[in-house]
């Protein structure tokens, strides 16, 4: 952790990823359960030499900075002490106030986990919130199950192979296998064939199921014995996500106890009953070949519930709950990677690599890891604000979230017409998000763009030279609006009612045109006046001025007649924030003259067109 790292998360409070300790002298005993907790979670930061004082901190210092330090490495370093010998760094800092020492500890690998105290299994800690919390009975279970050498979908059961497999489900996923694979199933009986692709495996001489084999293909009391609970609950809802409270009752249910082929297909159809625009499936397959983006993101998004969740977790149920404005996938099982690396293209490690290949082979997981670059791609390609993922270390479970909101407003693109700067695609989008946000880091602008860790940073310090962003506080991968545009957009620091810092008028008349003066730009001069959003009047002008058109054919179309009214309330606006521009700019009272949509403009226009089909949407699916 650098100086200004240390600065910037002094100011803030205690979470999940740093622990601050006053140890003055010496090393506090607690400072191993913290090592344990952030071992177990995500990794973290743990201070030595600050004091915590009613939510405060405040730095005391270390007095023997030496002993301290070496003594704690000795702690961490003592397998009589803690289960495994962590790579754990430390930066000193001298202050005024005194000497702080900042560890890092990072997260222990899959096999290493539960990193535990004293020898002892039980006294292993997980990271929730701003405290260490010793692990509960099923929390250590998650942690062997997802440590073992064999992973648990590869383990085989004692079952007999004429029985325990659906006939019905083999009979389809073989058709499905040989329209993906041409030539591939060459197998007469379908015993050789789930031997041939290590559904059965020999183990004594006797053919035996894996548990992929069962959860995948087995009748109903076979998948039942080896998951003695729901395998997806499927809710919908006809309220928006933000009014849900378990109280609600949801408009329709179905709860699927079957194996995961049988499961999809009964996914698909609760899907295909409540889409607002059905289309034809393919009743072999369960899929088309010109599969519209929503449905691939939804397919991906259900897919990797079904194929990633823990299936020895017999205590939390996967759970996709349909709203208005979103869709959220809950899966018990967090993913092996950081989100940062869901985003990178390429396999990723995966929690059951038998069920993962099993789908892979009929073409029901379009990558080899985790699927999570589809589910983006095709929600980015929507115009949509990029999914959101909590993958929770902690309580070992994911959340995916794809909410039906748009990543660009009106107010974003009029802000990006203002800026005097010539964005490209991807810009844009990093910069309609930041503004929203206030701040944004590497993972964001991958999930925005598509782009991999490089190009992504690249990305960022374009708009660092372009006085668009700012590194931001010192943390290494963040990045915040700049100051003069934070100004503008965001308001005061700490001031979330306001939009703006400075003085606010609005032009008189019932169609007024928010407007917003700045005092000083980023070159110490006045800013001319900021168009915020659009009057219905400037609406009317953006949806007829795609071809060049003449004040008096405007005024027309927005019903006006006060020329000298109509052009500085409405017209001159949108001429200095971008939206149009003047097809004889040299001679402004040319008889010639008209008024054009500029790029920008012709974004705004489009975005309209988009807001109109959600609206519509939005009254079907009601």
């Amino acid at each position: 952790m650098t100086r200004d790292e240390f600065l910037a998360r002094l100011q803030t409070v205690e979470w999940d990823d740093i622990e601050f300790k006053e140890a003055t002298w010496a090393v506090p005993k607690s400072a191993l359960e913290t090592v344990s907790a952030f071992a177990n979670t995500k990794g973290g930061h743990l201070v030595f030499g600050v004091k915590e004082s009613n939510g405060t901190f405040s730095i005391t210092g270390v007095s023997d900075i030496d002993k301290v330090q070496n003594d704690f490495f000795g702690q961490v370093r003592d397998v009589q002490k803690i289960s495994i010998v962590l790579p754990i760094t430390g930066d000193i800092h001298t202050m005024p106030q005194g000497s702080v020492i900042c560890f890092y500890v990072p997260e222990a690998p899959r096999h290493e986990k539960p990193v535990h105290l004293d020898r002892n299994p039980k006294k292993a800690f997980i990271r929730k919130g701003s405290g260490d919390r010793a692990c509960t009975a099923d929390e250590l279970l998650r942690f062997i199950r997802d440590a073992g050498s064999v992973t648990y979908d590869s383990e085989t059961l004692d079952l007999d192979p004429s029985k325990c497999f659906d006939e019905g489900t083999v009979r389809w996923y073989r058709a499905r296998f040989e329209a993906s694979n041409p030539g591939k199933d060459q197998s007469a009986d379908d015993i050789s064939f789930l031997r041939s692709w290590g559904f059965l495996v020999e183990r004594e001489g006797k053919l035996r199921p894996t548990r992929a084999a069962i959860v995948v293909l087995g009748s109903g009391e076979y998948v039942r014995q080896e998951l003695p609970r729901i395998v997806v609950d499927l809710q919908l809802y006809r309220h928006s996500a933000s009014e849900y409270a378990p109280s609600i009752r949801w408009a329709d249910r179905v709860t699927i106890e079957a194996n995961l082929i049988e499961a999809w297909k009964a996914i698909l159809d609760f899907y295909l009953k409540h889409s607002e625009k059905p289309f034809a499936v393919d009743p072999t397959t369960l899929r088309r070949h010109d599969d519209p983006p929503d449905y691939i993101s939804f397919r991906e998004a259900a897919i990797n519930l079904l194929i990633h969740q823990d299936f020895g977790d017999a205590t939390r149920v996967p759970v996709i709950r349909f709203f208005r404005d979103q869709a959220e996938f809950f899966n018990p099982g967090d993913a092996l990677a950081s989100r940062e690396q869901l985003l990178d293209p390429g396999d990723k490690e995966v929690r059951n690599p038998r069920i993962v290949g099993a789908f892979r082979r009929i073409g029901l997981s379009d990558q080899g890891g985790t699927g999570v670059g589809a589910i983006f791609d095709g929600w980015r390609r929507l115009g949509f604000v990029p999914p959101e993922i909590e993958n929770d270390k902690a309580e070992k479970s994911f959340r995916l979230r794809l909410r039906r909101e748009r990543l660009v407003t009106e107010e974003q693109l009029l802000a990006q017409a203002s800026l005097g700067v010539q964005l490209s695609e991807h810009e844009a989008a990093v910069f309609a998000y930041v503004i929203r946000n206030g701040e944004i880091d590497l993972a964001d602008i991958k999930a925005l763009t598509g782009l991999a860790g490089p190009a992504a940073r690249e990305l960022a310090q374009r708009l660092v030279v372009q006085v668009v962003l700012r590194v931001g506080g010192g943390v290494d991968g963040k990045f915040a609006l700049a100051d003069h545009l934070r100004a503008r957009y965001l308001g005061a620091p700490g001031d979330h009612d306001k939009k703006n810092q400075g003085d606010t008028s609005v032009v008189a008349g019932d169609e007024a045109t928010a407007q917003v003066t700045e005092q000083v730009g980023p070159g110490g001069a006045e800013q001319v006046s900021v168009l915020k959003e659009l009057s219905d009047v400037q609406r009317v002008i953006v949806q007829h001025a795609d071809a060049p058109r003449s004040l008096a054919e405007l005024m027309t179309a927005a019903g006006y007649t006060q020329r000298p009214h109509f052009k500085a309330t409405h017209l001159e606006p949108l001429l200095d924030g971008g939206i149009l521009r003047m097809t004889v700019p040299d001679k402004p009272t040319s008889s010639k003259q008209r008024y054009v949509l500029t790029k920008a403009g012709l974004k705004l226009k489009s975005l309209r067109l988009d807001e109109e089909a959600d609206a519509a949407t939005k009254e079907i699916r009601e």
